[in-house]
């Protein structure tokens, strides 16, 4: 599941919501296609199935349609769109995730803990190199607990700046760079272990 999104840049951002400021009705439409393939990737990520994923980021659309219609026109013009919209995508697939049963095989203890699983085997770089080692990559992070993946995957395939994952999750930047570290570290001794 390998991300093939277009990042957009800052300053399109910044003429996206001006545009959403002054009209709603005809600019929306820019703001889905701008946003659509990010969305849809972060939401794969997180949920493991690439149906689902289509839906929740419909349903991230529609919500962010319907809020922007009651917001007024300066806080539309104020509003950082890319965090809003991760926002509202974290939240529906946190949703997702109280409907779904938990991982058995969790990369972490219950109270957050990371288990250990290095064996001194070659690191998750070597393995990147190879094309298989992306299955592994994927089953590793599907295996983070849901706060860590958000984190993990909004930084590390996302490239959020800290700040933006921060306003996503609505959590505090120290929380934020401590969990995405703390799936980094999950997700490369998963990657060692299965070093083959």
């Amino acid at each position: 599941m390998a991300c093939t999104c277009e990042v957009t840049a800052p300053d399109a951002d910044a003429d996206l919501v001006q545009a959403l400021a002054h009209d709603l009705e005809r600019s929306f439409e820019r703001v889905v296609i701008a946003y659509r393939a990010e969305v849809v990737s972060f939401v794969a990520r997180m949920l493991r199935d690439d149906a689902r994923a289509e839906d929740v980021a419909q349903d991230v659309f529609v919500r962010a349609y319907r809020a922007l219609q009651t917001y007024p026109v300066q806080r539309r013009a104020a509003l950082r769109l890319r965090s809003w919209l991760f926002a509202i995508a974290h939240n529906l697939t946190r949703n997702a995730f109280r409907d779904a049963p938990p991982a058995s095989d969790s990369l972490e203890y219950d109270d957050g803990a990371a288990r250990p699983l290095l064996d001194g085997r070659p690191g998750p770089e070597q393995l990147v190199l190879r094309s298989e080692a992306w299955g592994y990559v994927d089953d590793a992070v599907a295996r983070l607990s849901p706060a860590l993946r958000a984190a993990f995957v909004l930084r590390y395939v996302d490239e959020l700046s800290y700040d933006e994952i921060a306003e996503t999750l609505d959590q505090p930047i120290g929380t934020v760079k401590a969990s995405a570290h703390r799936g980094l570290l999950a997700v490369r001794a998963y990657l060692e272990k299965h070093d083959d």
